[in-house]
C-alpha cells in the first residue's frame, strides 16, 4: 500500500536541502507505485475471467450432448462438447455431410437434423472463443 505521508516527508527533506535522501525516498515510492499497477492489472485480469465464468454458466447450455450459448435472444453452437469439457474452449461444429466434426479436435458427432442446426442460428465458420477453463 502506498503511503501518502512520504510525499510530505520528499518535500520536507527536498525544502530542506536533503536532495539525496528526497531521491531516495522518491523512488521507493515510484518503486511501489509500479507494484500497486501490476497488481491492478492482475487483477483485472482476474475480474474479467471470473466475469467470462460467470457468463458461461449463465448462458451456456447442453442439449442433446452439444453445448449451445445464448446471447441476445440468438442460439449459438452447437459447440463441440470434447473441446469444451477438457479444454474448455467453444469450439463451433462444422457440419459435414451426415454428420457434425470439430476443427479444432477432429472429433466427428452424427448429424441433426437441418431445421434443428438452424433454428435460432446462422451458419457460420468454426471460431474459438476463448473462454477460462
Amino acid at each position: 500500500m502506498l503511503d501518502y505521508r512520504l510525499f510530505k516527508e520528499i518535500n520536507d527533506l527536498f525544502t530542506s536541502g536533503q536532495y539525496r535522501k528526497a531521491r531516495h525516498l522518491l523512488m521507493e515510492v515510484q518503486s511501489r507505485c509500479i507494484a500497486l499497477r501490476d497488481e491492478i492489472s492482475m487483477l483485472r485480469a482476474r475480474l474479467k475471467t471470473l466475469e467470462d465464468a460467470a457468463f458461461l454458466n449463465e448462458n451456456l447450455q447442453s442439449k442433446d450432448g452439444f453445448y449451445w450459448l445464448f446471447t441476445n435472444n440468438l442460439r449459438q453452437g452447437p459447440f463441440c462438447p470434447h473441446c469444451y469439457e477438457s479444454e474448455g474452449g467453444l469450439i463451433r461444429l462444422e457440419r459435414s455431410h451426415k454428420t457434425m466434426q470439430c476443427p479444432y479436435c477432429h472429433a466427428t458427432y452424427p448429424g441433426m437434423a437441418d431445421e434443428e442446426y438452424q433454428e435460432g442460428s446462422a451458419v457460420r465458420h468454426a471460431r474459438i472463443i476463448p473462454f477460462a477453463r
